[in-house]
């Protein structure tokens, strides 16, 4: 077998894997006491895939990239040079760190693990077999193309057979014997040479006789016939292992598996072969002609390779992201349907159909010439599954199919599925999907008030929460089913008890992305693990799993690590356009093929739920209900009302807390969950609606991802500071801090556009997006309060509460966060006010006093008068009277601060933070806060006249003006 000059791990899935490939970055699995895997070889077969990658924190990231979007806890790791057997441990060592059920198979190179001294190779090769096999890996043993050495694979595992042998027949203690199929080897079935092809075949024949084989696996070739033929002779020869009939021997041995390596069909690939091949790999002129060519004769080695049961391996130019996976699924569709799509339909389902959970709007149809032609294409490629029928791919979704990573077997079995806080809906809820393919599913709410902690469902959010579930129930009581309820102080304790009463075998559910709910995730599946129950992860709350983004650290992609272009930019280049929903009208199928259980289990009505019980006389969320009603059918009126009113206006209007309808108020549904992020995202790329006038709001989107991308990095950002330094910095204390921030709360600061937002957050639990900044700006800014106070505040009052954006929002408002606003918001200037319509609705007393609305302190006495305003009785003095004496302070606070602490400054005044695995990047820092080792503000150096004026690039362009 051809070893590629890179290390690489692969990836094995079940063999219920096919026919269609499992849903990129939706799905993670945890298989809990699942068999061990048969001797036999698989009916079906899997797939492995090499990934590359340069140092073991690629390694580790690529694993746990594997892991938690795919489920994969197979690898293989590759031997390219006298060096890699002896950290292999290690890589080994890192992946078990990274999850401790995984699989390794490693291989190993006779080319490049040579000794000088005598039997040196040998003594290394049995060590390192030893140290693999031990922990239950796999060894694939390698000799390499080209003339064989003393020690080649035949003569390797002879003396491997030999020493096992010794091993077992001494007395006393010793070494173990190595076990009978633990290591892999390599054949090459496409040799143009007879004599070759048949020496060859004689070499792996010597190499089974030893019964250490285990797994055989093919070199990739292009040669069709020879292959069919390779692949009669290896089961025929299989069998005759199996039986012990090996040259008449009489002794049964366990049986090898197949897999057959194949290349992913790219252009860069085709081109690499053709400029330098490869020894030993064999490719016909039809490969290297074209991508379309190459590609359908991988298609038919994928379709000869699942025909005869075998496994498949992915073995070059190497599988990195998600556009990688997709060239796979594609493949695999390809096979599936007996048939190659058309390029430029197939280009269509990568770019818009990512997983098979997708849909695309696209028409595809202007490809095809003629009405007859579109018949017969429709004909021709319509396929039916055991579930659902696959409309025709190149105008329809592709099928839903079950969990991959789920045996067939478990559908029979009841499944929970289990609701969360974060997606309190039925459309595109990608649990929901997987689950449907069970028997019987149970809806799930399990409710701890326990859990919610510090940054969990509080104040208001509990109001839209509660709302929202009975609305869920509803909806699900119209098709058939029902939400049932319980409360536990162990959520993880109660789920388990739910399972064992309902004999559950499967759990969906969405991953929710925050520091709490990782924990909590954990302990579902280290409880459930216990009672033999799996867990299946999805992700439906955000664009893209966060933990799939990797950015590099330092300047790049259009500004500095962690900020939203880099973020964005790589998440489209590295994961590709986020996941098209199923329209809604193509899911009723789904809801209503769900069926419950004859007997519900027991359940608390949703009213009687421990969540925003309201007493008294202060129904404080009446408002907030009637402002927010919280179910999908006012998700969607919301979302059609904005788009037919107020979308068209987005760009100019949406600082505009004046104009009705200037922003889609569909933040809290996003919260909770009861509209898709991915709705709403294609509802806006499908618009029409030209990108200038829509980037903004489509952006929105993004900075909420960003905003969990940077809880995963920095857990503790919601109340400590990314820049750690910043913990430094001085900010006012004691009674003058409680005097501030109660004024600030009660919205009695004196600055009426201040008082008109904290008044309508207190009121109604959301203000826009405007007027949050100028009020936060005004909290850290102006009133010098640390701005933990601020998110504290607004996580305990705003409905729609999600603790990564306030937490993003609040640091950088702060100046502690990964990015620093480069702006201060006036308190007085009122652009977001322009008519006074606002602050006089929530500041009625100054309703009068027009001229005079946002600075009362400035009208004459007699305005005052006409107005019945008298401040400091009707309408309070400000808090502070000196912004500018105020705002001073705060950069000298600041300035400062970071005077102490030069060791994370850079040698340009940019402050320096530490990321995850230790390393450090530089991150945004104002001009106004960078310094130099003596302590001195860097001042810009004055340009030349003579020079034409170039726009520096900071990486901020217009940051403020896309924030606000």
């Amino acid at each position: 077998m051809k070893v590629t000059t890179a290390r690489s791990i692969y990836i094995a899935l079940s063999s219920f894997l096919f026919p269609s490939l499992f849903p990129a970055a939706l799905v993670t699995v945890v298989a809990f006491d699942m068999p061990p895997l048969s001797p036999t070889p698989p009916r079906a077969p899997n797939l492995r895939i090499e990934l590359f990658f340069k140092n073991p924190d690629e390694l580790r990231e690529r694993v746990r990239f594997l892991s938690e979007k795919y489920g994969i806890a197979s690898f293989n790791l590759v031997n390219k040079s006298n060096k890699d057997a002896a950290v292999m441990q290690e890589w080994i060592r890192d992946i078990r760190d990274e999850i401790p059920e995984s699989d390794v198979s490693a291989h190993y190179s006779l080319k490049f693990n040579k000794c000088r001294k005598k039997d040196g190779a040998f003594g290394l090769l049995s060590a390192f077999v030893r140290d693999v096999t031990a922990d239950g890996h796999e060894v694939l043993l390698v000799t390499g193309s080209g003339p064989k050495g003393a020690l080649d694979a035949v003569a390797a595992l002879r003396r491997l057979q030999r020493e096992g042998e010794g091993v077992r027949k001494t007395p006393g203690p010793t070494a173990a014997p190595i076990s009978s199929g633990c290591v892999a080897v390599a054949y090459n079935p496409f040799f143009p040479s007879e004599r070759d092809a048949e020496v060859e075949r004689d070499r792996l024949r010597d190499k089974i006789r030893t019964q250490l084989v285990g797994k055989v696996y093919l070199q990739f070739g292009t040669d069709l016939e020879k292959l069919r033929s390779a692949l009669d002779w290896l089961t025929a020869l299989r069998q005759e292992y199996a039986r012990g009939e090996m040259d008449g021997g009489t002794d049964r041995a366990p049986t090898f598996s197949i897999c057959g390596s194949i290349f992913l069909p790219t252009r860069k690939l085709i081109a690499q072969q053709k400029f330098r091949p490869w020894n030993g790999v064999f490719l016909s002129d039809k490969f290297l002609a074209s991508e379309d060519g190459a590609r359908s004769i991988v298609v038919e080695m994928m379709r000869l390779y699942e025909e005869r049961g075998c496994e498949i391996l992915i073995e070059a130019p190497g599988v990195r992201n998600e556009k990688d996976m997709d060239i796979v699924e594609g493949l695999l569709r390809d096979r599936d349907n007996g048939r190659n799509i058309d390029a430029s339909v197939r280009s269509n389902e990568v770019d818009a159909n990512r997983n098979f959970l997708a849909t695309t709007d696209t028409d595809a149809n202007s490809e095809l010439k003629t009405k007859n032609e579109r018949e017969k294409t429709v004909s021709a490629n319509t396929v039916v599954t055991k579930r659902r029928k696959v409309e025709p791919l190149h105008r329809a979704p592709r099928s839903l199919s079950s969990s991959p990573l789920v045996r067939s077997e478990a559908l029979r079995r009841p499944a929970v599925l289990l609701f969360g806080s974060h997606d309190v809906r039925l459309h595109d809820n990608v649990a929901l999907q997987l689950a449907s393919f069970h028997s019987i599913v149970i809806p799930v709410f399990i409710w701890s008030r326990k859990e919610q902690g510090k940054w969990g469902v509080r104040g208001a959010t509990e109001v839209v929460l509660k709302d929202a579930l009975r609305h869920l129930h509803s909806k699900l009581e119209g098709h058939g089913s029902r939400l049932i309820c319980r409360e536990a102080e162990d959520s993880s304790e109660g789920l388990k008890q739910l399972c064992v009463e309902m004999r559950v075998g499967t759990v969906y559910l969405n991953k929710e992305h925050v520091t709490e709910s990782r924990v909590r995730e954990r302990r579902h599946k280290e409880d459930l693990r216990t009672v033999n129950v799996q867990v299946i992860e999805c992700q439906s709350s955000l664009l893209y799993d966060p933990t799939s983004a990797s950015l590099s650290a330092g300047f790049s992609g259009g500004g500095h690590w962690g900020t939203l272009m880099p973020f964005l930019k790589g998440c489209k280049k590295q994961l590709g356009e986020p996941r098209r929903p199923i329209p809604r009208s193509r899911e009723i199928s789904i809801f209503e093929g769900l069926k419950g259980p004859d007997v519900w289990p027991n359940a608390i009505p949703v009213d009687e739920l421990d969540m925003a019980l309201v007493k008294g006389t202060d129904q404080w969320q009446l408002p907030i209900l009637s402002r927010f009603p919280m179910s999908e059918d006012d998700a969607v009126s919301n979302m059609d009302s904005f788009f037919s009113k107020g979308y068209g206006r987005y760009e100019q209007d949406r600082s505009r807390a004046d104009i009705e309808g200037s922003t889609s108020k569909l933040s809290a549904h996003l919260r909770i969950g009861t509209i898709s992020p991915n709705e709403l995202y294609y509802k806006i790329e499908d618009s029409g609606l030209d990108y200038e006038h829509r980037k903004t709001i489509s952006r929105r989107l993004f900075w909420r991802d960003l905003a969990y991308f940077q809880l995963l990095n920095f857990p503790n950002m919601r109340d400590r500071s990314i820049r750690s330094h910043y913990e430094g910095t001085e900010w006012v204390t004691g009674e003058e801090e409680s005097r501030r921030v109660r004024a600030w709360q009660e919205g009695r600061t004196g600055y009426p556009l201040v008082d008109a937002g904290m008044r309508e957050l207190y009121a109604t639990g959301w203000m826009t997006q405007s007027i949050r900044m100028v009020v936060a700006s005004f909290l850290t800014e102006y009133l010098r309060v640390d701005w933990v106070r601020g998110c504290a505040w607004f996580h305990d009052t705003l409905v729609d509460a999600d603790s990564a954006i306030n937490a993003m929002m609040w640091q950088n408002a702060g100046r502690s966060g990964i990015d620093q606003w480069n702006f201060v918001l006036s308190p007085t200037a009122a652009s977001q006010d322009r008519t006074g319509a606002y602050t006089k609705k929530w500041v009625p007393e100054l309703a009068e006093l027009s001229a005079y609305l946002h600075t009362p302190w400035d009208a004459p006495a007699e305005a005052l008068r006409r107005a019945g305003v008298v401040l400091g009785e009707t309408y309070p003095h400000r808090i502070v009277v000196d912004l500018k004496a105020e705002r001073q302070r705060s950069v000298a606070n600041v300035l400062a601060m970071r005077r102490e602490n030069q060791q994370h400054n850079d040698e340009r005044g940019y402050d320096l933070v530490a990321l995850p695995h230790g390393k450090q990047t530089v991150v945004f820092t104002l001009k106004m806060y960078r310094i130099d080792r003596e302590g001195r503000v860097i001042q810009a150096a004055a340009k030349r006249k003579s020079k034409p004026k170039v726009k520096q690039t900071s990486g901020r362009g217009q940051r403020g003006r896309s924030q606000s």
